[in-house]
């Protein structure tokens, strides 16, 4: 009895281990750590808008900066650094990275760019490809809006974040708790019953 006991003690605490190894955030909180991850560094961009959206089924993490024409790539490549570092931990993985890019001269047209988020994360995470694959097969550049359209919100600079699937994982651990629960009781009675 005693050595059963031990092998679900052990059981559960290795099933609650390992989830807490890792931490996952929802779209709420990775949208609130963007501005804390931009204030950390004074070089970093102003950021005019953050906004999380799902279209034809994709999750998109998009992203309105003020660009300085002089520092315009190293503020590009400081945006797409900090997307990929804080969406790595996301509960629900990111498909695509959106950032729009305002000049300080206003005369001077804002730019789009648009990223595959598990090759940016590559790239600047993992660094499993090379900046020229990543800038060829996983970016597009563009001025052209109309490609780039983004849904409406109800307020400017609000994140529209689906909740579908956010209580399944939290499902499942309680089938498999429930499930173990009866599996232990059942073996418990059984031995009783001896």
């Amino acid at each position: 009895m005693e050595p059963f006991i031990r092998l679900v003690l052990v059981v559960l605490f290795l099933s609650n281990a390992y989830p807490a190894s890792k931490k996952h955030y929802t779209d709420h909180q990775v949208a609130a750590m963007i501005p804390k991850y931009f204030v950390r560094d004074h070089n970093s961009p102003n950021i005019k808008r953050i906004q999380i959206y799902g279209k034809d089924e994709q999750k998109y993490l998009h992203l309105e900066i003020d660009v300085n024409r002089n520092r315009y790539l190293g503020e590009l490549d400081y945006t797409l650094s900090a997307m990929a570092n804080i969406t790595q931990y996301a509960k629900f993985p990111f498909d695509k990275f959106i950032v729009v890019m305002h000049p300080a001269i206003k005369s001077e047209e804002p730019e789009m760019l648009e990223s595959n988020a598990k090759c940016t994360i590559d790239y600047f995470i993992h660094n499993r490809i090379s900046r020229k694959r990543w800038s060829e097969n996983c970016t597009t550049i563009s001025s052209d809006f109309e490609i780039f359209v983004v849904p409406s919100t109800s307020k400017p600079g609000s994140e529209n974040i689906s909740s579908n699937g956010l209580n399944d994982d939290n499902l499942v651990k309680l089938i498999l708790f429930v499930s173990i629960c009866a599996v232990c009781i059942g073996f418990l009675l059984k031995r009783k019953s001896k």
